[in-house]
């Protein structure tokens, strides 16, 4: 007789020890790959979809660390310690001090590259991203818009002062042209700053993805350019200075000064303008620690040595068209309105050698003439300073408070 025998399936014999290292490793796999993927993220860009821009003042004596906890407060990084950590490895050149313009979309890499090749540049990005700066032309953009477009220089060019464009662009976006100038182009209507451009059907429809982006840039200063009679090109030049925080803080020293200007004219016959523009051209909108410290709006020198009455400073003269920093001891005043008083009866009563001296301006009925006088007569040394009175007249309509 035969017997069957059912075979017994092994039992797996278990091995705590083995498991036991065989989960240490995978945790460690684990942790490094998380180390790896946090490391990644925090050396990437922290939003490749917030083109705006932040500035950020780097000091002589600022470390490393110092420079990356000023981008992680302001929010162009992620964290300090993944620009320490770069600099560490990669670190061959010195941070430069200076005052810079950050982007979120802007890797370590780039923040870093920018930092060491220093301030003036603007930022330096990856490819995908294209950056119009407010100081540059047209004509120096335009090959940089062309190639991430995919159209044609020559095309982009003839777009921005094509009248059909215009029209169309001014039915669209009428609040855009307000108070326009007439030699208007539509680049000067360019918001400048950080864009992420594609391919475009054509030149005319870059143009048009440029002024929607304006458009809507523009939107919350719309009523106060209208108000005032101001062309949107005024406050587009501010987009990398400060935005709309500069721009009001601007406009704020207009209305501190502009009532006792006009004021100044019933009694000394000074256009309000020139009085006004003089003001903000010399002061650097009361920035300039001249005026911000000792009232001194128009960079008036001094001879009295009394406490209080002038202090010694350092300024820059053209002298046989080159620009030297000299060491000058220029008048202290009590107030900005002392200031602005001093600046008119000197105007009036000329110097102690020629009382005649500044006729001109005196004579001029436009703020145009006045400021070709200033220079003329000799009130300034610079031949560009009639050119950037008139420029800032212009841009901030300070001729109505000439009527």
């Amino acid at each position: 007789m035969e017997m069957e025998f059912t075979k017994r399936p092994r039992q797996k014999q278990k091995h705590p020890i083995r498991n036991f290292f065989l989960l240490i490793v995978i945790a460690a796999v684990a942790i490094v790959a998380g180390t790896a993927y946090m490391n990644h993220r925090g050396y990437a860009a922290k939003n490749p979809n917030d083109f705006s821009l932040i500035e950020v003042k780097v000091a002589k004596d600022d470390s490393t660390k110092d420079v990356g906890q000023k981008l992680e407060k302001a929010g162009a990084i992620h964290c300090e310690k993944y620009l320490t950590k770069y600099a560490k490895r990669y670190g061959a050149k010195e941070i430069q001090p200076g005052t810079y313009q950050f982007s979120p979309v802007q890797s370590i890499d780039n923040v870093y590259q920018e930092l060491t090749e220093g301030a003036g540049n603007g930022p330096v990005l990856d490819p995908q991203y294209t950056y119009i700066n407010v100081n540059k032309t047209a004509e120096q953009t335009a090959g940089m818009l062309a190639d991430n477009a995919n159209v044609s220089k020559k095309a982009l060019l003839k777009a921005y002062s094509d009248k059909d464009l215009m029209s169309k662009m001014k039915s669209k976006y009428p609040r855009l042209f307000k108070n326009a100038k007439s030699d208007l182009t539509l680049y000067d209507l360019v918001y400048p700053g950080i864009y992420r451009i594609k391919d475009a059907k054509s030149a005319d429809n870059l143009v048009e993805t440029l002024l929607e982006r304006s458009n809507k840039e523009m939107s919350s200063y719309y009523d106060t350019l209208e108000k005032r009679g101001m062309p949107v090109a005024s406050a587009i030049l501010l987009a990398e200075n400060g935005g709309k925080k500069e721009f009001d803080r601007r406009l704020a020293f207009i209305d501190k000064i502009s009532a006792y200007a006009k004021e100044l004219k019933s009694q000394y016959g000074i256009l309000p303008s020139i009085s006004i523009a003089q003001a903000i051209h010399e002061s650097n909108w009361d920035d300039s620690v001249l005026s911000s410290k000792y009232n001194n709006f128009y960079g008036v020198k001094s001879d009295d040595e009394t406490a209080g009455k002038s202090v010694v400073l350092e300024t820059q003269e053209v002298e046989n068209g080159e620009t030297v920093t000299k060491k000058a001891r220029f008048a202290a005043y009590s107030s900005y309105k002392d200031s602005m008083k001093a600046h008119s009866k000197t105007l009036v009563n000329g110097n102690s050698w020629n009382s005649n001296q500044f006729k001109d301006v005196l004579a001029a009925d436009n703020y145009k003439d006045a400021a070709q006088a200033l220079y003329d007569n000799a009130y300034a040394t610079d031949p560009n300073y009639p050119k950037a009175i008139i420029r800032i007249i212009e841009n901030w309509n300070l001729s109505r408070y000439d009527k």
